[in-house]
């Protein structure tokens, strides 16, 4: 009899085994995904819950995740969070915590060649009171390219591997590269962020600021394999697939020499179709590089 009471308790064992290990690394369960994990009955999911009520720590109605005091430093949980939070989540096909960590164990295997970034140990104290600023909306003072200014700190990006600051200066929203700040400090007037200032933020991609022009752009079949695969331009949407493979591709732009590099790179395979003067303005950016290429040969 005890062999056989032995055996009916060992799916239960195993069960509350591998909901413990995904409690903890840091999923959060309820009825719906115990079912579905283990094909049980919601009377059991509710028994199962009840078992663990005392290691776990309700999030929202229904819904639990291990107690804190009970977490590891660093759990799966934490590196997905953090390869969202950098920004590199996307480059795995799968980015949760435990596919991750398999991408780590392999490592060997793989080979990321990320941007260049110049040495960012050196700009440690000034990251931290930057960030201390923009926490407690606190005005700043600095030299940046020998000139004194005093901006209202907002948020740090980090384009390309360089960490920049996006501060309201005269109430226009700039980027100072962080590295170039010299002699910061926090001054004792505070600022009342401004919901415009934020939206832009989050609309924005990379570091340029500023009203929007949006461009409409002809795009070779062959760059609209490059295209389509990873956007390449900001804000960009696909306006009209054409029969030969081409594209209309559409980007909204706040500096058009930015948007020029570009397509100083993809001549002849992508081109300005409008606005005009856009168009023009290229053009004639073309012809003076052109004329000035000549004269120095």
């Amino acid at each position: 009899m005890k062999e056989s009471h032995d055996r009916k308790h060992d799916p239960l064992i195993e069960r509350l085994c591998e909901i413990f290990a995904a409690l903890y690394q840091g999923k959060i369960i309820d009825k719906a995904w115990l079912c579905e994990k283990f094909g049980i009955t919601e009377r059991t999911a509710y028994r199962d819950l009840a078992r663990l009520g005392h290691i776990l720590d309700q999030v929202s109605p229904g819904r639990y995740k291990l107690s804190v005091h009970l977490l590891p430093a660093l759990h799966n949980g934490h590196l997905a969070e953090f390869a969202d939070f950098t920004g590199v989540a996307h480059l795995f096909p799968r980015n949760d915590g435990q596919s991750l960590r398999n991408s780590m164990q392999h490592r060997g295997n793989i080979t990321f060649h990320a941007p260049s970034s110049r040495e960012n140990r050196q700009i440690e104290d000034l990251l931290n009171q930057l960030n201390h600023a923009i926490t407690g909306h606190c005005e700043v003072e600095y030299l940046y390219r020998d000139k004194p200014r005093c901006a209202q700190p907002y948020r740090l990006i980090n384009q390309y591997g360089l960490w920049y600051l996006a501060a309201v200066e005269n109430g226009r929203l700039k980027a100072f590269e962080v590295a170039r700040i010299e002699n910061l400090k926090s001054t004792t007037l505070n600022f009342e962020p401004h919901a415009e200032v934020l939206a832009e933020l989050e609309n924005s991609v990379g570091i340029r600021f500023g009203s929007r022009v949006e461009a409409l752009l002809r795009v070779s079949a062959h760059a609209a394999e490059y295209v389509t695969r990873r956007a390449l331009f900001p804000a960009q949407r696909i306006v009209e697939q054409h029969d030969d493979g081409s594209l209309t591709l559409a980007t909204a732009i706040t500096d058009p020499h930015t948007l020029f590099r570009w397509l100083r790179y993809w001549l002849p395979d992508i081109g300005i179709l409008s606005p005009e003067s856009l168009r023009e303005q290229f053009e004639q950016d073309l012809h003076l590089r052109y004329a000035h290429g000549v004269a120095q040969r």
